[in-house]
């Protein structure tokens, strides 16, 4: 057998094949009958949400819970993987930030809060003082430890699998499969469901974040350079952050994603800090800190609360969404933070993911959406108007050219989306190329295919005319099977650190890292 045929043996071509021919049909569909499609598509995301909702958010904080076991817990002691991690903590925690937070934390960071203060939740009045304080808190808990407990689930069983149990693809579906043990033989029908189910969410997800980023960033050119905002100047924008995210995957994650990512951070906390010292200082740090308070003291309303009473649609609308916005993420970040966590241990991957993400997101948030809501106090802009009136992307730009040199500040955020996104996309890249990919290393040829698609889908809708809505609503119906799978998974993953800790296997391990340390601390002294 020649080398190509063990090559293209090695990946599920059958599998790429349907759900490029899926999609395909979907966008043609749009194409033909986008109101139709999206009205259809739209009355079952929001009927999903309403039904199955509580059972969501019953998820997530079992999710939480156990996710906080596996931080403090045990098990924690447990490395995954026989050498020492790749990456820095801060390049590795950088890392998965920007993945999970692609180019819409830049969009909601400063938006965000005024939805919750316009329509709050817990039953607060809206337009309130008690709604204006608490909007922030309800961004710190969207994108905070709460759901990121999801990433925590599926990236440490992803790892333990391979790294521990030996299962030979980073695939869902394989490692689901491995959890079952002898009942399941080779891929069966639900493995490739999974895989399926894996495939499109990235897509579609991946997709709806470019929708939002590119128009952002087309914003950001027109502001800076005066080139008007045309249908062709966003593909223009896709096809530049494709190259880039192209070019990082040839790299590969030590040479590409890696050095990107810290670039990125690094302009990130320069801005940050410039917004925070040429800002109004003294409130953005009141609010971060009041906020916090908020988000702490409410967490577990928040994560149930379900407004029988009022039945404003906030929970539909704000948390259930955030819930299966999540799980429509949990398999590409999963992957992800499983590749990169190799001598890790669990108490390490557990904390970085629950509160290193969650705490560069609320800086994040906290000084973007507090000086946001201080332009707004002080009357200089009307955020909440603007932003209810559908000009989000255009306030963004007003609210940063209230800043010294905030002339200047479109041409940086256009740089940090680009550094948001490609980083995203990458992963989501490797995330697709490892689900069609049996076992070992994913060919680059086969991430070059991801590469091309996840730009041509958003493309092709930008071309056409039609709305992102409905790639997003069904990409997110997508993730309600993941409520199973992630279930599962979570059952698995503790019924294999069980029986290992039964059978020896934790105590070798760790006794292998003590011996270790001992080493490096003798060659030290020596």
């Amino acid at each position: 057998m020649s080398n190509k045929n063990r090559d293209t043996s090695n990946v599920e071509v059958g599998l790429m094949i349907t759900s490029i021919v899926i999609l395909i049909a979907f966008i043609i569909l749009m194409m033909t009958n986008a109101e139709g499609t999206i009205s259809v598509i739209s009355s079952f995301f929001w009927s999903s949400m309403s039904t199955l909702g509580p059972f969501f958010q019953l998820f997530t904080f079992g999710t939480f819970i156990a996710a906080l076991y596996l931080a403090f817990g045990k098990y924690g002691k447990v490395r995954l993987g026989d050498c020492k991690p790749e990456y820095s903590t801060p390049s590795y925690v950088s890392m998965m930030l920007l993945a999970s937070l692609a180019s819409s934390a830049l969009y909601w960071s400063f938006t965000e809060w005024a939805y919750y203060y316009a329509s709050p939740g817990l039953g607060m009045e809206p337009y309130s003082v008690l709604a204006l304080e608490n909007s922030l808190s309800y961004q710190f808990y969207h994108w905070g430890i709460v759901n990121q407990a999801m990433y925590t689930a599926v990236g440490v069983s992803i790892a333990y699998g391979v790294y521990v149990k030996k299962v030979k693809s980073f695939q869902t579906s394989a490692v689901c499969s491995a959890m079952m043990g002898d009942k399941v033989k080779g891929k069966s029908a639900i493995g490739k469901v999974i895989d399926f189910a894996v495939i499109f969410g990235i897509l579609g997800g991946l997709s709806s974040s470019l929708g939002l980023g590119v128009p952002l960033a087309a914003g950001a050119l027109e502001r800076s350079l005066g080139i008007p905002q045309t249908a062709i100047v966003q593909v223009g924008i896709i096809v530049f952050i494709a190259c880039v995210y192209a070019f990082t995957s040839y790299l590969g994650t030590k040479k590409g994603m890696k050095v990107l990512t810290d670039i990125t951070t690094v302009i990130s906390i320069c801005v940050l800090l410039f917004i925070l010292l040429a800002g109004p200082t003294t409130f953005i740090l009141k609010n971060i800190v009041s906020s916090l308070g908020h988000m702490i003291d409410n967490t577990v309303r928040m994560t149930l609360f379900t407004d029988p009473v009022e039945n404003t649609g906030f929970a539909e609308g704000w948390t259930i969404y955030f819930q299966a916005f999540y799980l429509n993420y949990v398999a590409m970040m999963g992957i992800f933070i499983a590749k990169v966590s190799k001598g890790r241990t669990i108490k390490e991957v557990a904390l970085a993911t629950l509160f290193g993400i969650s705490a560069g997101s609320w800086i994040f948030f906290g000084i973007n959406g507090s000086f946001s809501i201080s332009t707004f106090l002080n009357g200089q802009i009307d955020v909440v108007g603007l932003v209810n009136g559908g000009a989000g992307e255009s306030v963004i730009f007003d609210i940063l050219a209230t800043l010294p040199l905030g002339a200047f500040m479109p041409f940086i955020i256009l740089i940090l989306i680009v550094g948001f996104l490609a980083p995203s996309l990458d992963s989501a890249s490797l995330a697709l190329a490892e689900t069609v990919t049996k076992e070992g290393t994913p060919k680059m040829a086969v991430r070059m295919v991801w590469c091309v698609l996840l730009a041509v889908i958003p493309m092709s809708i930008i071309l056409t005319g039609t709305s992102f809505d409905a790639i997003k609503y069904i990409s997110i119906i997508i993730s309600i099977p993941f409520v199973v799978i992630v279930t599962g998974m979570q059952i698995g993953l503790f019924k294999w650190l069980a029986q290992d800790s039964r059978n020896g296997v934790h105590k070798a391990n760790i006794e292998l890292q003590e011996k270790e340390i001992a080493a490096e601390l003798a060659q030290k002294n020596n």
